[in-house]
């Protein structure tokens, strides 16, 4: 394809990952102006990148299944619960790859379902033996990803629980509920990486869906400047023989409204055992585990806290993460970091 040749003639020259992966997905969310329905967000989304960008979908080259689970702010009545289960795999002798999301959520009187398909094309860039399986991914090298999502999202939001000020004469708009609402959206993204690094940037929700009580209908809301832009980052360097380390970054920006930081270190032994803390700058700490109980089956769990003012209602958030890969088959010296 004439433009994957052109890819490849610039990557050569200049390395011009990052220019190409922000280019592309700024000017799609240009195109589009339409406001962002959020995602889950999950403490090891850096396990499973694919809930934020579709462009990772099929990046571990194996059929990957993983499940997630979140409780948020324990001991708060209503508070947020998120369980994900995704499934993605590249296609044989193709460049592309394919996978899904299913998520559940349920938050103060709503809950919401959602079904996502992922589709990313991946190309080769640079020169040179590959460094996995001779796939082009060796020092130097790596693989540029571009990833679209589309789905639906089921919504119900149960407005007769809203307990008001005064009981007898409460708000009528809180009368009813919301029925159930189908809610159309679509993401899209852009990921490199090699065997030491990798970035990413993604509009994970073009569209942003709400309830309007008084006419018991949802609408659709257009502002660009209330799209979410993720930017992910993350490099691994050795310590030594078997110590490594991974530090990586989690970028959240809504032009309109708010930004936020998740910084994030891992020290990884034996390429077996993970350890790690996040900082996020919305006042929260967290600190994982993961364990590979074989080299398909992997376990993690997650814990946080917030030193919002949160601190003195709740004791703190837990989230666990499952994950298996089928016909894992590459050597120990070349292992899946990302």
């Amino acid at each position: 394809m004439m433009i994957t040749k052109c890819f490849r003639n610039y990557l050569k020259k200049g390395g011009l990952v990052l220019m190409l992966s922000i280019a592309s997905v700024l000017s799609f969310g240009l195109i589009v102006d339409a406001n962002a329905q959020q995602p889950l967000i999950f403490n090891e989304s850096m396990f499973n990148t694919m809930l934020i960008n579709p462009a990772y979908t099929g990046t571990r080259e194996v059929f990957t299944v993983s499940a997630l689970g979140r409780r948020q702010w324990v001991g708060i009545n209503g508070a947020p619960t998120s369980e994900s289960i995704s499934a993605n795999s590249p296609l044989r002798r193709s460049k592309s790859s394919m996978g899904f999301n299913l998520m559940n959520e349920h938050f103060g009187v709503t809950s919401r379902t959602g079904l996502y398909y992922n589709y990313a094309y991946r190309i080769k860039v640079g020169n040179g033996r590959g460094g996995i399986r001779n796939k082009g991914r060796g020092p130097g090298i790596g693989k540029l990803s571009f990833g679209m999502s589309g789905g639906f999202d089921l919504r119900f939001s149960d407005w007769t629980n809203v307990v008001t000020g005064d009981p007898i004469n409460s708000d009528p708009e809180f009368y009813y509920d919301s029925g159930t609402k189908f809610e159309p959206n679509f993401g899209a993204g852009a990921y490199f990486n090699n065997d030491k690094y990798y970035i990413g940037l993604s509009i994970p929700r073009f569209l942003l869906w709400s309830d309007n009580p008084k006419e018991q209908s949802n609408e659709l809301s257009v502002r660009l400047g209330d799209i979410a832009y993720y930017l992910i980052a993350g490099a691994v360097y050795d310590l030594s023989r078997e110590v490594k380390v991974r530090p990586s970054i989690l970028f959240k920006w809504l032009p309109n409204s708010s930004f936020q930081a998740d910084f994030n270190t891992n020290l990884i032994f034996k390429e077996r055992y993970t350890i790690g803390a996040t900082y996020r700058t919305s006042s929260s700490f967290a600190v994982l585990a993961q364990i590979y109980i074989t080299r398909q089956f992997s376990f993690g769990y997650s814990y946080d806290y917030s030193f919002s003012e949160l601190r003195g209602f709740s004791s703190g958030s837990h989230e666990i993460l499952l994950q298996y890969e089928f016909g894992f088959n590459i050597k120990s010296s070349n292992p899946r970091y990302f």
